[in-house]
């Protein structure tokens, strides 16, 4: 489980990179050498990246390498800046939770109205999906980091490193 919970992110992300340089270099190839495109890569392309920014969102806040403004946190005393950081955290919490709930009403809309995307067929909640994903392990990956700020007193505002 630590596994997966350490790499799939990572796994996520470089496997959607991947998807994206190898379906626009064989559009590339295929608009140079053979005067076609091929519309289903460009379509994969877009699910891909779309997928590939969302879950870097949730990345971001493990590694908390998400922006932050930090001006109110630097100039306020230690003890306070322990509770403005959890506060913080709570905040963005709750905005995650918002977006997960509105990713559900959005995928559902989309289900509803039958929507799907051109090339693919596919349903276009696919890629409204990954609203879904991202806010749901957004939140839980700021779980984590309130557990770690409350119970640890751990608020850098950096990435951990492992020396």
């Amino acid at each position: 489980m630590r596994f997966l919970e350490k790499w799939f992110e990572p796994a996520v992300i470089v496997s959607m990179l991947g998807m994206i340089i190898i379906l626009v270099f064989a559009d590339v190839i295929a608009r140079l050498a053979f005067s076609t495109s091929i519309a289903v890569a460009n379509e994969l392309a877009r699910f891909s990246f779309v997928y590939m920014i969302y879950f870097g969102v949730s990345y971001a806040i493990r590694e908390r390498r998400h922006m932050r403004v930090t001006v109110l946190l630097d100039v306020m005393p230690k003890a306070l800046r322990h509770w403005m950081f959890v506060l913080s955290e709570v905040i963005f919490l709750i905005y995650s939770v918002v977006v997960c709930w509105l990713g559900v009403v959005i995928t559902q809309q989309s289900i509803d109205r039958g929507k799907i995307l051109s090339s693919t067929e596919w349903p276009q909640a696919v890629l409204y999906v990954a609203i879904i994903f991202s806010g749901a392990l957004s939140s839980l990956r700021l779980l984590q980091s309130i557990k770690a700020a409350v119970v640890d007193g751990d608020t850098r505002l950096g990435p951990q490193t492992d020396i």
